[in-house]
């Protein structure tokens, strides 16, 4: 995004205070904030831990959270799996049994159809949605800020 002032810098600044910097601040924050929730929506819900996520009851998706306020915007999830898949982990079965359970192939429907694997504990990798979400909320940034600026003007 660059930004190109011609004229008499006093008049541009006059022009932006009376853009009303907390009312911009706060409508960029929330578009922030619905970009972001919206992208972490799609990725529990399509993305590469959608079988985990879907075969729950569908409350990691219902637990995003955009929030926003003049002074910023937080983006957060706090369904079933979500910490786990954030920070990455390690499962262990209770009381030193085994954990049991079929190995999801690539063209599995909802149905696992691999073999059976039984193990102690599976380590789980961070995958970092939200993180991952609210850096891509970020980058549409600029298009947003296009949009109220334009409303404005009109």
């Amino acid at each position: 995004m660059s930004l190109d002032v011609q004229g008499d810098l006093r008049d541009w600044l006059r022009e932006l205070h009376a853009l009303q910097p907390e009312s911009l601040a706060a409508r960029l924050n929330h578009a922030w904030a619905d970009a972001g929730a919206q992208r972490l929506r799609e990725y529990v819900g399509g993305g590469p831990v959608t079988t985990y996520l879907r075969l729950r009851s569908g409350a990691a998706r219902d637990s995003v959270r955009g929030n926003w306020n003049a002074q910023g915007g937080t983006l957060e999830a706090s369904g079933p799996g979500m910490a786990l898949n954030e920070e990455g982990g390690t499962i262990r079965a209770k009381a030193g049994k085994w954990l049991t359970f079929r190995i999801h192939e690539p063209h599995d429907g909802p149905q696992a159809t691999g073999p059976w694997v039984r193990v102690r504990q599976v380590r789980i990798p961070a995958r970092h949605p939200v993180r991952d979400a609210a850096v891509q909320a970020l980058d549409t940034l600029g298009d947003h800020l296009d949009a109220i600026l334009g409303g404005l003007a009109v």
